[in-house]
């Protein structure tokens, strides 16, 4: 049977506007419908549809453009599925509407959240390690104080903590060449102020216990295959792990500290519960416009608008890489430091802001000037007890990236690092090829401080921490064996001239970084996590409508978006149509990756014919970017497609690779982020973006674009594509 999708389209009846403000007791009864819309969501994202190619027509439909959600088609045939859908739904949509009937647009300003509420439900399974590599490490006399273990186990439905003895046996201390290695042993000891819960026992006698003390034998993994795992009652703040061996030692050599998050990171409990309720204002806003598009919106997963106080353009290497270096350190990165590409270039921590949390997600943190550099200074507030979270794919790090990671979190275990990797499901959302292919490619360094609200900083758009995005000149590292050495050829390197900003702003900062620790902490089967936003429409008024639009005319406006369309039901894609079908006049687009889906094709085929001027920059020829030769071919679709009625460019300089990802609509809209406009970002890897309402701001993307074209020339001809390569992209259509 076809797979088809099912979807229901959202017809709000509301009330006549009532105040926004709300007693303390209903207040409660809000924050406890919020909490139920998201459970229901939670529970429905188990339906939404995953056949990307069944979305292809929908999405040309104003049916399913205007629609919230699809539903998977098979799924729904049968009808106690269907039941529980529209049981669901209809749930849903009763918890919408009463809140719908209680904001009033009148009492909202149009910045931030209608209201904030704290989700209560603790979701998925999270197993976390505690691993020991390394005899130095974690030695009475370097017990971490302000930086323990961040014990997360009130914030998931099951939480558990393995502990895994990886020392090497041969050079360790603790070895003697006559005993055998699989029944070497460490004496360990877990302490905590509460019970913790482990199995004891042998084999078929074994039962669960629980106590505040858990001694064992602690053998070495490699060679004795041991597991242990604990678990911990709710009241537990406080452990510590300690060991010895018991050949060279007759008491504690070794301690790790362990603390509940929430006592040692506060704003943590803040960060991964919260919830924006957003205001959707509906009515007439001059037809289909940006304006439109950015305030009648219904997509889970993105921030409400907010403002920002500061923007900088980060084209510029070395601004990019000074602003971090700045961001992090309080002080300026050396001139000369860069240009000599010197990973231990002198930082300054003199002027160091105090954060709550770090983020960092990348395609790659390469061993380099450019991860050297980072690394050290997230090191640096590691040991300061910031709460340090690095998220990069499991595929593209090499063992000596892995060992800068390593090295970052040496005896600093509020460092946590997630190699992204993509699981088979029951959800029947992949294959076992998109193991391979599915990577993080969300481009964050992210800075938040409760302290001083002006440190709170977000950096985003294409560039990956790695050299190639900010050197031109291929380096070498002789003097450096833990790093790549380019020069000689241990890598493939090419200069990626790339594009990313700044932006400043707490409130917005604090939103975005909920949404990443939300994805952060997402179910390891499922890949299933909570959107931080509820979208609440109301009717608005002329006037209402009027002082919204009016809005970006005294200051900026940006919300930021997260994807991961196998999961969220390839909302980016109906988000990118959407955008493109509000352009009324003008579409500026670079990506270096360039074969939209069938659906986006026919958004700008639409576009022009409204009489929408699109030009788009690509790239062709991508020798040393470390793709296959058919990543050519696959532009070269996608140019073809267009060519009759799109001005597309093609960037021709043979030293590099322009990567930059930027989109502006009608000198008013401008749109920042990680996304290729190939098929890769719409249907397998995670990605984000500021999506920014502002005059201003998008004359400055587009005076980027414009100067991006100059180094490109307009193509004029079809481009030829081998027989073979057209049909392994017909075969493989949407990977590429």
């Amino acid at each position: 049977m076809k797979r088809r999708s099912v979807l229901f389209a959202l017809f709000f009846l509301v009330s006549a506007c009532t105040s926004a403000k709300r007693t303390p007791s209903s207040v409660v009864y809000d924050d406890q419908r919020v909490n139920r819309i998201q459970e229901i969501d939670l529970e429905l994202s188990k339906f939404w549809n995953n056949d990307w190619k069944g979305n292809q027509q929908f999405f040309q439909s104003k049916e399913g453009l205007n629609a919230p959600q699809a539903f998977d088609g098979r799924l729904y045939q049968d009808p106690q599925v269907r039941d529980q859908i529209d049981r669901l739904w209809r749930a849903r949509q009763h918890e919408v509407d009463v809140l719908s009937s209680k904001l009033s647009l009148r009492e909202w300003d149009g910045l931030g959240p209608w209201f904030s509420a704290s989700f209560r439900s603790p979701l998925f399974n999270k197993e976390e390690i505690v691993e020991i590599t390394n005899p130095k490490e974690y030695l009475n006399e370097d017990i971490q104080i302000n930086n323990p273990f961040p014990l997360e186990h009130n914030f998931y439905s099951s939480y558990s903590l393995r502990l895994m003895n990886n020392l090497p046996v041969e050079n360790s201390p603790f070895a003697t060449e006559n005993d055998e290695r699989g029944q070497k042993y460490l004496k360990a000891r877990l302490d905590c102020d509460g019970d913790i819960i482990y199995q004891s026992g042998f084999l078929f006698f074994q039962k669960e216990t629980r106590s505040p003390v858990y001694e064992f034998n602690w053998y070495y993994n490699k060679h004795n295959g041991q597991k242990i795992s604990v678990r911990f009652a709710p009241i537990v703040r406080n452990c510590q792990l300690r060991y010895y061996d018991p050949e060279k030692a007759k008491t504690w050599t070794h301690t790790i500290k362990m603390k509940d998050v929430a006592i040692t990171t506060p704003e943590w409990i803040k960060l991964t519960n919260q919830i924006d309720v957003c205001a959707r204002p509906v009515g007439d806003f001059g037809g289909n416009n940006v304006t439109s598009f950015f305030w009648q919106q219904d997509y889970l997963f993105t921030t409400c608008p907010q403002t920002y106080d500061k923007l900088l353009n980060l084209r510029d290497p070395y601004q990019s890489m000074n602003r971090r270096v700045l961001s992090l350190t309080g002080s300026t990165l050396s001139r000369q430091d860069f240009n000599n590409k010197n990973p231990m270039a002198i930082l300054n921590f003199d002027k160091a802001p105090q954060f709550d949390v770090i983020w960092v997600s990348s395609l790659n943190f390469s061993a380099d000037f450019y991860g050297m550099v980072l690394a050290r200074a997230l090191r640096y507030h590691a040991g300061r007890g910031t709460q340090i979270r690095i998220l990069v794919p499991e595929v593209t790090m090499t063992k000596k990236d892995k060992q800068i990671l390593e090295w970052l979190a040496w005896g600093m275990p509020n460092v946590k690092v997630q190699y992204y990797k993509y699981r088979l499901s029951e959800a029947n959302d992949g294959s076992w090829l998109d193991k391979f292919h599915r990577v993080n490619h969300t481009k964050i360094v992210m800075g938040y401080s409760s302290k001083n609200w002006k440190d709170s900083f977000l950096i985003t758009g294409g560039r990956n921490i790695r050299d190639s995005y900010i050197f031109s000149d291929t380096p070498f590292y002789k003097a450096y064996k833990y790093l790549k050495n380019y020069g000689e050829g241990e890598e493939a390197y090419i200069y990626y001239n790339d594009f990313e900003v700044e932006m400043r702003g707490h409130p917005f900062i604090q939103s975005v970084m909920a949404q990443m620790l939300s994805f952060w902490m997402r179910d390891p089967e499922s890949n299933r996590f909570r959107s931080t936003n509820v979208n609440i429409p109301q009717v608005a008024t002329a006037s209402q409508v009027a002082r919204l639009s009016a809005l970006p005319q005294l200051y900026p406006l940006v919300r930021h978006v997260m994807s991961l369309p196998f999961f969220d039901g390839f909302q980016l894609e109906k988000f990118y149509i959407n955008m493109i079908d509000s352009a009324q006049s003008e579409l500026l687009l670079t990506t270096p990756y360039f074969r939209p889906s069938v659906a986006i094709s026919a958004a700008l085929d639409r576009a022009v014919q409204r009489g929408v001027k699109v030009k788009i920059l690509t790239r062709i020829h991508l020798a040393g970017d470390g793709t296959p030769q058919i990543a050519e071919d696959v532009n070269k679709e996608g140019i073809n497609r267009h060519l009759k009625n799109v001005d597309i460019y093609e960037w021709t300089d043979s030293h590099s690779i322009m990567h930059a990802k930027i989109l502006v609509i009608d000198k008013k809209l401008s749109f920042v982020s990680s996304v290729n406009l190939n098929r890769r970002s719409f249907i397998h890897d995670t990605e984000s973006g500021a999506l920014i309402l502002h005059e201003p701001t998008a004359t400055e993307m587009r005076r980027e674009v414009l100067d991006f074209l100059k180094g490109g020339r307009r193509i004029t001809a079809k481009e030829k594509i081998s027989w073979i390569n057209s049909t392994l992209i017909d075969w493989a259509d949407s990977y590429f």
